[in-house]
């Protein structure tokens, strides 16, 4: 592999990366001050958690389940290498922030993909998965949370498997997806 195979393999796997970064707590970057950035969310983003709501309650039969005061907005993720984060502040709050430039480029199941992975940590808790599981055509993410996010057409091929394990852990239907 030369080595401009794999600057673009490099530039496309951190291009559309959660991340890492420094100051961590539980996969949700942590702000020492005590004020959020948006007190309301984009109208941009009302189809995205209606949508992640009504999965939430579908897949875990919780009839109360809503997203809460996490307020979802374009803004500075503070990495170039992040396309989303949740930020998670010293009060407790949260929020999610997007890039609008990588938003703008891309598709509905790509941005569903980041939109959910960041409500995952900021929402539902969850830390970063980076279990794969080696297949014929490459390796499978085994999590919707995985730091890389779920890509456009992986997502689209297995929603429902990863919809499932997003919100019940359950892997199984990914297993069965991949052919494992």
């Amino acid at each position: 592999m030369n080595s401009i195979s794999l600057l673009l393999i490099f530039t496309i796997t951190f291009a559309t990366s959660c991340g890492l970064p420094l100051s961590m707590r539980n996969d949700r970057v942590s702000k020492s001050v005590e004020t959020r950035q948006f007190a309301s969310t984009d109208p941009t983003f009302s189809t995205y958690i209606s949508s992640f709501e009504r999965i939430a309650i579908e897949k875990t039969g919780d009839t109360s389940f809503r997203i809460g005061d996490i307020p979802i907005n374009f803004g500075d993720t503070e990495n170039p290498h992040f396309q989303g984060v949740c930020f998670e502040y010293s009060d407790g709050s949260k929020e999610v922030i997007i890039k609008k430039e990588w938003w703008d480029s891309a598709d509905e199941n790509y941005r569903e993909s980041l939109l959910f992975h960041e409500l995952g940590h900021c929402r539902l808790n969850r830390e970063h998965d980076n279990t794969l599981i080696p297949s014929n055509d490459g390796d499978k993410k085994l999590s919707m949370m995985s730091a890389v996010i779920v890509n456009s057409n992986e997502y689209s091929q297995n929603k429902e498997a990863y919809l499932t394990e997003l919100f019940t852990k359950d892997i199984q239907l990914l297993l069965s997806a991949f052919s494992l």
